[in-house]
């Protein structure tokens, strides 16, 4: 997993320079470095979570991270203050939490079970954690 996370941001980093030749950046680099606005409020229990950090992790592309507010609220940010996250799939995680406050199957975005398709048609992803 570890592994897999490194060699994802290596490529992302090294896409841009892979058509610096070839006359401009490579299609596929600009898509990993797009971002799409993403926001919304994260709930367990019904309640708004009010601390921690929720993590989307694409499938390709640089992971997006947003704090969460005393709401519930967040913003996610990728290279930039509040840029959002690159289009795709995403799993989701929410971390900075101790298992009493939140079940540890949330933590890691193998476990949690939660994933969207991140667009730029939608930009509120609610998180209803159970």
């Amino acid at each position: 997993m570890i592994l897999d996370r490194r060699a994802a941001m290596l490529a992302a980093l090294l896409l841009p320079f892979a058509g610096s030749g070839c006359g401009g950046v490579p299609e596929a680099a600009a898509k990993l470095s797009t971002t799409v606005p993403v926001q919304g409020k994260v709930t367990y229990k019904g309640k708004p979570l009010t601390h921690g950090t929720v993590v989307f992790e694409p499938d390709a592309g640089r992971e997006a991270h947003g704090e969460i507010g005393p709401d519930g609220g967040y913003t996610l940010s990728t290279f930039k203050a509040g840029d959002g996250a690159v289009a795709g799939k995403h799993r989701i995680s929410i971390s900075g939490l101790n298992k009493k406050d939140l079940p540890l199957k949330y933590h890691a975005p193998s476990s949690s079970a939660i994933e969207f398709e991140v667009g730029a048609d939608k930009s509120d992803y609610p998180i209803d954690l159970k």
